[in-house]
């Protein structure tokens, strides 16, 4: 199924130095009209990096734990059939030692389920991200508290919005973060633009989070009856 062409980004990183891995994606615009579409060395290598390690490192204190680390980062052209053009952009920062702010607080597998809502209904209505190493304290109620959460939403807010203005469309428009979808009418993909940012304030459980960490269980004495 056709989709809109646009840039796909993934985000990636570890749990401190052990082989449990995380990630998260989105999309950007690539199109303008009047102007050439934007290709990846259209795109501020830099200026991503900042804003994504600004994100992991915490928007505040007790965001983000410390065993989150970034990796790297990778930008792809995705074609109208729904496939990378090429070779991807391919940014290396696993030399780094960029983390969090907080301690450990929740097992690798929890993450902060981040919605991106674009206005109309229908296809390409959501997208969504999942934010790894989520640090703040659960309230009574077993949810973030509403400060918590609006912290949350303006850091991953503004990390799009600085990834946004790091690629290069031509003339003075920006590009925009996209959700797609390979439905649509006529047999053609959606494109839409993302409105705003929902932040879940129930912590979510991803089994595909620990997926290399051994459990390694520790086998304690005969009981005796």
């Amino acid at each position: 199924m056709p989709v809109p062409t646009h840039f796909k980004f993934s985000m990636r990183g570890r749990f401190n130095n052990t082989p449990e891995i995380w990630s998260f994606g989105f999309h950007m615009s690539r199109i303008q009209a009047g102007f050439p579409d934007a290709e990846l060395n259209d795109i501020d290598e830099s200026a991503v990096t900042s804003a994504f390690t600004t994100l992991i490192e915490g928007p505040s204190d007790a965001a983000i734990s410390t065993n989150v680390k970034v990796v790297d980062w990778r930008a792809y052209v995705i074609g109208t059939d729904g496939r990378m053009v090429g070779n991807p952009l391919f940014v290396d920062l696993s030399t780094s030692d960029i983390g969090g702010a907080a301690g450990n607080r929740y097992p690798p597998q929890v993450a902060l389920a981040v919605t991106l809502v674009a206005d109309n209904r229908g296809p390409a209505r959501f997208g969504r991200l999942f934010l790894p190493g989520p640090a703040e304290a659960m309230g009574n109620d077993m949810r973030l508290s509403v400060a918590s959460a609006t912290g949350y939403a303006e850091a991953v807010t503004n990390f799009l919005k600085d990834v946004s203005d790091a690629i290069d469309l031509g003339g003075t428009e920006s590009a925009q973060g996209e959700n797609i979808s390979s439905r649509g009418t006529g047999g053609q993909g959606t494109r839409q633009t993302i409105d705003h940012v929902e932040v879940g304030r129930v912590l979510d459980t991803l089994r595909t989070r620990r997926n290399n960490l051994l459990e390694e269980r520790h086998v304690h004495g005969q009981i005796d009856w």
